[in-house]
This record gives structure tokens, sequence and C-alpha cells, in this order.
């Protein structure tokens, strides 16, 4: 079977509210060689992300999107125990929805991914407070935020958000990510304090490697 194929039996399970066949499906991906990034952004991802469409579009409702979430929840908490992490560096990175943001599974993946580097991460999850986050990351003081957004509803936490984090001093480097920042919508999160826009994990954990080097690498 193809990567696509996989990524289709996936979303069938999910659809027909069998959680036994959306996980063979995914057993079935590892056991083929996919390997569990590829999993998580090539299967998990794009399955998820179909079906926030069919919510949209309103041809599946808020329990059947919920359920969907949970089952891919806890398949990913499956997989995130068998990534390999590399030993902690120092570098430090904050990882949260923005104000009022649901979605929380995209920041889990990118936490997996930065860990897998060597960062300790602080993941927030669905979106807190922006006062909350800023006051947590200027106690912290992190070399990256990195924040999701997926719904146009919550902007207002957004440019408040950005905008809290862009004015601590020492300033980190805030990152934007999620489905709301498409081509149309990326020079607006420029605007509003993000350093960088980026949606895949693996282009992240590269760019932070030249931009942000573990210590022992810094020139």
């Amino acid at each position: 079977m193809s990567l696509d194929e996989h990524r289709d039996a996936f979303l069938e399970g999910l659809l027909a509210r069998d959680s036994a066949r959306a996980r063979l499906a995914v057993q079935a991906a590892l056991d083929a060689g996919v390997p569990i990034p590829d999993v998580y952004l090539e299967l998990l991802q794009p399955a998820l992300r179909e079906v926030g469409h069919r919510w949209a579009m309103g041809t599946l409702n808020v329990a059947e999107e919920h359920y969907a979430t949970a089952v891919a929840r806890s398949i990913l908490d499956g997989l995130s125990r068998r990534v390999p992490r590399a030993p902690k560096d120092g570098r430090l990175a904050v990882v949260s929805g923005t104000p009022d943001e649901l979605h929380e599974l995209g920041t889990r993946m990118v936490a997996d991914f930065l860990e897998a580097d060597g960062w300790e991460v602080l993941l927030l999850g669905p979106g807190a407070p922006a006062h909350d986050v800023a006051e947590l990351v200027e106690s912290e003081q992190p070399e990256v935020v990195a924040l999701s957004t997926a719904t146009a509803s919550v902007l207002h936490g957004v440019v408040e958000l950005f905008g809290a984090v862009a004015a601590l001093n020492p300033r980190p480097c805030i990152v934007a990510g999620g489905q709301f920042w498409t081509a149309e919508t990326s020079a607006a999160a420029l605007e509003f304090g993000a350093d960088l826009v980026i949606h895949d994990p693996r282009d992240l954990v590269a760019t932070l490697q030249e931009r942000i080097p573990p210590p022992g690498l810094a020139e």
C-alpha cells in the first residue's frame, strides 16, 4: 500500500467511528516502514485536516469531530513515546495555541519534533489567555515561542499575544504556525510581531538549527 492508501484507510476508520480500524491503518504504515515523522505529517495531519474541513462544511457535527480528534490524540500519544529524542542541549521553547484556540494536536507534533532535536519544550496545548502565556514566557525566558492558530475567530487573541511576547526583554524568536496562516495571511503574522511563519515542523527544526544552534555549536 502507498502512504496515500494508508492515510485513506485511517480517515475511513475515523469517519466510520471505528478506532480499531484507524489504529490498524497507522500500524500498517509503520509495519511497511513509514517513518514516524512521516506518519505524523503525511498521514495523521492531512486526515485530521479533512475531518476539520468536513466539520466546517457541515457534513460532520461537533461530536463526530471530537471523536476523531480523541482517537488521533490517543494514537499520537503512543507514537510520541517511540520518537527518539536527542539529549537536551540547553535550548528552551514554549509551544502553545494562541488564545481561545482549541486545536492542540498540531502543537503536540511541533513539540515532539523540537524535543527530538534536543530542545526542552514547555507545551501549553490549547490557547491560554495572552497575559498568562506572556507572563510564563517572561519568567522562563525561552529562545523560541511557537504559536499555532487554526481558526480565524481567535484573531483578536493572536494580535494581543504576539504583541505581548514581542514586547518582552529579552525578546524570544516568535514563530507562527497553523492552518490560519496561508499565503494570503502570513504577512499579517509578521506585522503582528512574528519573526517566522513556518508550517512544517521539519522546516522549523532546520531553520532553528541555523538561527539558534545548540550552545556547543554556536560560533
